[in-house]
């Protein structure tokens, strides 16, 4: 067959599953079909008949569509498409895997290098194939997807992901009733999760690609670190990453949501056709010596890393305030009469908070806004929302790794849900969604155990947010939105304490958020050290510090009321200590320090402050 650019012919490739169907049908793309050349195998269920229109070739395979190179194997998965009558219900595919490559590697147009490729479904089963161990595969290239199956991958903070879930049921990739009658962290959950076989299963190189704006980039990010430490010997120095401002359907577009990132577009497919090149061509361009982690902060820079844990960071706190203000310093008491008062958020689930942008996944919409949009006037301006923003920034404020917010409240219900969305407020007031996260109340302590609110009594739980490296620039404004509703992202919460996912009474809630001294809720972001700017923003603030040089033990005295004490050693690494608060100081036992400099990086209502001293012993 030929179509315009490119031509295909249809194969019949045979597997070992015993039965009257023991082929696979699939699609070869080939310069010619006689030249032995290394075969990229692309294993999809979303209908390999689209790769034969010019414009889908193009917009799957980018720059690694390179038949002078390369000749290319796209197969349906068992059980969909061509392969529709072939399915065997729980069958390993990644056994089919197997059987495809050493097929692929004795066929006259392959010379018995073969590598895998592509994203999401298409990313997973490329993780079960190689923990096959397929003779022939040398290299392949997951992206966007981890390689375990786990309850969190249907819930997040115990709140079912409704809108991911169901997508999933349409694609033919999921079972809502299976997951719904599974709501709490079980037997069931951790049989499944036991069942994926591990990195140790891995003995060839990866390369893996997540995006900030993905459904699960910590996910990815666990799986490559699980990777880089677990699989053979032989390749563990040899798996590579990229984390683009991507959505999960948009790596390296230059639209995303409704922003625009033009050093990132291409990048994914860049990198992906220097590793295939090097593993399958042994072309010499260096891929080698290339950085392990690359990452995109957003607003910034292409950053490099040995691996995403290894980043020095700190925690850095913002309180939520009285006016819905965010502040560097938390609520004191008898600061304002004001202050005193909690804040309401009154949810109704039958007229939810709405899903605008974030990481929402629904492809059978394919006009359904996502990534980061503005929500100012779709979700901020309602009135079952709390909405806490920063003063103006005056200088850039970046944030690297998770986000955890603890907040204080009291329901009226025994059950209910709190929804968090992280963004980005620019100087014209647009407020555009960075992610999102939610926790059901019920699983406030752990998703393995339910335990309802006593109502009306006070009571306190964590949102997390996923990671994220983005640099909130100058003049803009860091905010909070909480809710008690994500609807269709997160599955709505009756608030009546009784079996969930189940027909039953809706009630109102309303849900007190406290932000007192002995009650502070907060925003707890990771921020990068970088001791250079640690060094250099020494300030003269009117605290004293005193042995200096120290040897046993250091004091501080002059306080006004403080939010947070810590200190770094010269290397930016926090050391931790527990501080003894005397009647007019501070004491800071050292008889662990070495002798070296250090920093004291304070905060009070004035700011931020770092002093230097030094211990000599």
């Amino acid at each position: 067959y030929v179509n315009i650019a490119f031509s295909y012919v249809e194969i019949s490739i045979p597997t070992r599953l015993s039965g009257t169907m023991k082929f696979l049908k699939a699609d070869l793309y080939a310069s010619d079909s006689i030249t032995a050349k290394p075969v990229i195998l692309i294993q999809t269920p979303y209908n390999k008949a689209l790769y034969r229109l010019t414009g889908q070739i193009n917009k799957s395979l980018s720059s690694i569509y390179d038949t002078a190179n390369y000749n290319y194997v796209i197969l349906d998965w068992r059980g969909f498409y061509a392969n529709k009558f072939q399915d065997t219900s729980g069958y390993n595919r990644g056994l089919d895997g197997y059987d495809v490559v050493e097929w692929i590697s004795n066929q006259k147009w392959c010379n018995g290098k073969i590598g895998t490729w592509g994203g999401s479904a298409l990313g997973q089963i490329q993780f079960l194939t190689a923990q096959e161990n397929p003779p022939h595969l040398i290299c392949a290239a997951p992206f966007i997807k981890d390689f375990k199956t786990k309850y969190e991958d249907y819930y997040y903070g115990g709140d079912f992901r409704k809108e991911h879930c169901e997508s999933l049921e349409k694609l033919g990739l999921g079972n809502t009733p299976l997951i719904l009658a599974n709501p709490i962290k079980n037997n069931v959950w951790k049989f499944v999760e036991n069942q994926n076989k591990s990195a140790e299963k891995i003995n060839i190189p990866m390369f893996l690609c997540t995006g900030w704006f993905d459904h699960f980039p910590s996910d990815v990010i666990r799986a490559f670190e699980d990777l880089q430490t677990k699989s053979a010997p032989s390749v563990k120095g040899k798996h590579k990453m990229i984390i683009g401002p991507w959505l999960h359907s948009g790596i390296d577009n230059l639209q995303q949501g409704e922003m625009e990132y033009p050093e990132a577009v291409g990048e994914a497919a860049r990198f992906g056709k220097y590793f295939l090149d090097f593993y399958l061509l042994n072309r010499p361009n260096n891929w080698e010596n290339y950085p392990v982690l690359s990452y995109y902060e957003i607003n910034g820079n292409w950053k490099f890393a040995s691996n995403w844990s290894d980043i020095k960071r700190e925690k850095d706190t913002l309180y939520l305030n009285e006016q819905y203000r965010l502040t560097e310093y938390p609520p004191f008491p008898k600061m304002s009469p004001i202050e005193q008062f909690p804040d309401t958020i009154n949810y109704n689930p039958l007229n939810p908070s709405p899903t605008m942008g974030g990481s929402r996944f629904n492809p059978t919409n394919k006009d359904l806004p996502v990534g980061p949009i503005d929500i100012s006037k779709t979700v901020e301006n309602r009135n079952d929302i709390l909405v806490y923003t920063s003063d103006t920034l005056n200088s850039d404020y970046i944030i690297n790794g998770k986000t955890n917010i603890e907040l204080f409240f009291k329901s009226n219900r025994e059950d209910s849900d709190f929804s968090v969305r992280l963004c980005d407020v620019f100087p014209d007031g647009k407020s555009y969604i960075l992610t999102q996260g939610i926790k059901r109340a019920r699983f406030r302590e752990t998703t393995t155990i339910e335990k309802l609110l006593v109502p009306n009594e006070l009571s306190s739980i964590t949102v997390e947010l996923s990671d994220l490296s983005y640099k909130f620039q100058k003049d803009h404004r860091i905010r909070i939105d909480i809710s008690s509703s994500n609807y269709p992202m997160f599955d709505l919460n009756l608030n009546n304490g009784k079996e969930m996912y189940k027909a039953g009474d809706t009630l109102s809630a309303t849900n007190l958020i406290y932000r007192t001294n002995s009650n502070a809720s907060k925003v707890i972001f990771s921020i990068p050290i970088n001791i250079s700017s640690v060094i250099n923003t020494e300030v003269n603030d009117d605290i004293l510090i005193f042995p200096n040089p120290a040897s046993n033990e250091l004091n501080i005295s002059n306080l006004i009321p403080i939010s947070k004490i810590q200190i770094f050693d010269i290397e930016g690494n926090e050391i931790k200590n527990e501080f003894k608060v005397n009647a007019n100081f501070i004491n800071v036992n050292l008889q662990n320090y070495v002798n070296g400099i250090y920093y004291i990086k304070y905060s009070n209502p004035k700011g931020t402050f770092i002093k230097k001293f030094v211990i000599s012993k």
